[in-house]
């Protein structure tokens, strides 16, 4: 359990609960595969390091093309209402499509779980994961400081 330092000392804070989602990563023009156990390790560090519960792993075996008719997807998809994220060791493992994966973070928004990764990677599609999130955490500090400055002004008027 993770620990948080506030004004009146230290207190226990409760883990993110998450789910986590795994496929066999094909690696194209190569005979290599990113195997599925090796992304549930990395998961489970990763989760470990940061005081995460994962409450549950989702899987498929293959790797398809249209990844919101796999099996673990659509399970996976059913279950995110229940926790806090919805975490992938790379989001190469659902797919490698922009516009396909924006719709699929679309459908995690509205069940209130945002996608995460477990890596911290440079390719395109991980960025555009951590730029649409960071924006979201962004702007809501935004409009608290500016909440908190109105408050302050108003007392000093």
């Amino acid at each position: 359990m993770s620990q948080e330092k506030t004004k009146e000392g230290t207190k226990m804070r409760k883990p993110k609960k998450v789910i986590a989602y795994v496929c066999e990563i094909p690696i194209p023009g190569t005979e290599e595969v990113i195997g599925r156990e090796d992304q549930k390790a990395r998961i489970l560090k990763h989760a470990m390091r940061e005081g995460i519960e994962v409450v549950g792993f989702f899987e498929d075996e293959h790797f398809t093309a249209d990844f919101m008719e796999r099996p673990g997807v659509r399970q996976m998809l059913e279950f995110a209402g229940n926790v806090e994220q919805v975490m992938v060791e790379r989001v190469w493992c659902l797919t490698r499509s922009r516009a396909e994966l924006e719709a699929f973070m679309d459908v995690l928004d509205r069940k209130g779980a945002p996608l995460v990764a477990s890596s911290y990677l440079w390719d395109c599609l991980s960025q555009q994961v951590r730029h649409r999130y960071m924006g979201t955490v962004a702007e809501k500090a935004r409009e608290l400081m500016k909440t908190q400055k109105a408050g302050k002004d108003e007392k000093a008027a």
